[in-house]
């Protein structure tokens, strides 16, 4: 991308240690081991001019680096949000920027209802998009019928992920561009979506503004676009097990932890114990394997199809809502 000073940059998707994998949440598992300070370190680095966090329903780290450091200008609160469709249960994860702490409770407690939660974040004039569109698309759905209620949703979409394979990001970017030519209003933005700190800020979000204010209104005007290239499949592999070695380097503070109970830190124990033959057998790089076929192969699907799929969304796509 050629130099120019009025263009700044932000990763819109990164975590942080508050990303905790919920579904293991009392063996203290997380998504990301990255303390909130070296994700902001590596993001200006890299030739970041804007840092957020976006930890999974989650702003702890963002605040607790605000509090560390009140005097940043160039930080802002993000999140992102896991809400679901609740006749069937299909989940999306939404991208939340420049929120505040009530947004944050609010959001939190609609979430579990996509149609609840939607609507506030629009009367609040809060700024958020849709996260890695078909990573959690079921195919029993109806893709022409999943694709135009998120469009008459969302006006803002992740079409460049650093941890999606590139077949799902280029889909992706194919079907927002195709519906912004029938003159719908979207913004097209990118994250690296790390949860290492290698690949912080390797993809991020282009756009213009002096301030943060500036640069989000932008990006909500549409004015922007997405930079960078995905991590390789290798690369996504490394990772898992390098977030495994993280959670077992951190049993002994764990264990001498007063946060947890004597119940508690016997879970912990027992998951680390249970993820290293889990890690040997080779179990994390064969969930991410079907993951990333998964991908694919939905993607695969859609873009087969996609003329006639396009055809069936033309009468509700329109112009300006």
């Amino acid at each position: 991308m050629p130099e120019d000073p009025a263009l700044k940059r932000a990763d819109l998707h990164c975590h942080s240690r508050f990303s905790v994998f919920k579904y293991f949440r009392r063996a203290n598992t997380r998504d990301c081991y990255n303390a909130p300070e070296d994700v902001y370190r590596i993001a200006k680095e890299r030739g970041m001019s804007y840092v957020t966090l976006t930890d999974h329903d989650s702003i702890d780290g963002a605040l607790y680096l605000l509090n560390k450091y009140p005097d940043m200008t160039d930080f802002f609160i993000g999140e992102e949000v896991e809400t679901y469709f609740p006749e069937t249960g299909q989940r999306i994860h939404v991208g939340v920027w420049g929120l505040n702490e009530a947004q944050h409770r609010e959001v939190q407690r609609l979430r579990p209802n996509i149609r609840e939660l939607v609507p506030y974040m629009k009367s609040q004039q809060m700024l958020f998009g849709i996260n890695h569109l078909f990573q959690n698309y079921r195919m029993k759905n109806v893709a022409a019928k999943y694709i135009a209620e998120l469009l008459q949703m969302f006006d803002i979409f992740e079409v460049l992920n650093g941890a999606m394979a590139s077949f799902h990001n280029r889909m992706v970017h194919q079907l927002v561009t195709e519906v912004k030519g029938h003159g719908r209003h979207i913004s097209m933005v990118g994250g690296s979506d790390a949860h290492t700190l290698k690949h912080v800020a390797k993809v991020h979000t282009v756009s213009k503004g002096e301030t943060v204010q500036e640069f989000l209104d932008n990006i909500r005007k549409g004015e922007c676009f997405a930079w960078g290239s995905e991590m390789r499949f290798r690369e996504l592999v490394a990772d898992i097990y390098l977030l495994t070695l993280a959670y077992n380097s951190e049993a002994r503070a764990d264990l001498l932890s007063t946060e947890y109970t004597a119940v508690d830190k016997t879970i912990q124990l027992a998951g680390r114990l249970a993820s290293i033959p889990t890690a040997l057998t080779g179990l994390p790089a064969a969930i991410t394997s079907l993951n990333y076929l998964k991908q694919i192969v939905v993607t695969k699907g859609i873009s087969i199809r996609f003329a006639k799929l396009l055809e069936e969304l033309r009468p509700g796509l329109g112009g300006e809502r």
